[in-house]
């Protein structure tokens, strides 16, 4: 349980870094990547940090009830 929470943290962090980096590039209309490549990335990441974020709110559960008791 403990090694899928750190790879999934670590997925998250990449993930965050990744998003954080293509969505300043495309608000500031800095072409690092292809427009279509730079827009695909944003977006498929987006979703796949969505299910990282469920998973990881699956695994620390009991902390969070613990925070609402």
């Amino acid at each position: 349980m403990k090694t899928r929470m750190h790879i999934t943290f670590i997925l998250l962090a990449i993930s965050f870094i990744i998003i954080a980096f293509t969505g300043i590039c495309m608000d500031f209309k800095i072409l690092i990547l292809p427009k279509t490549l730079s827009n695909r990335c944003h977006i498929y990441l987006g979703y796949f940090m969505i299910i990282l974020v469920i998973i990881h709110l699956i695994d620390n559960r009991r902390w969070i009830k613990n925070i609402f008791k």
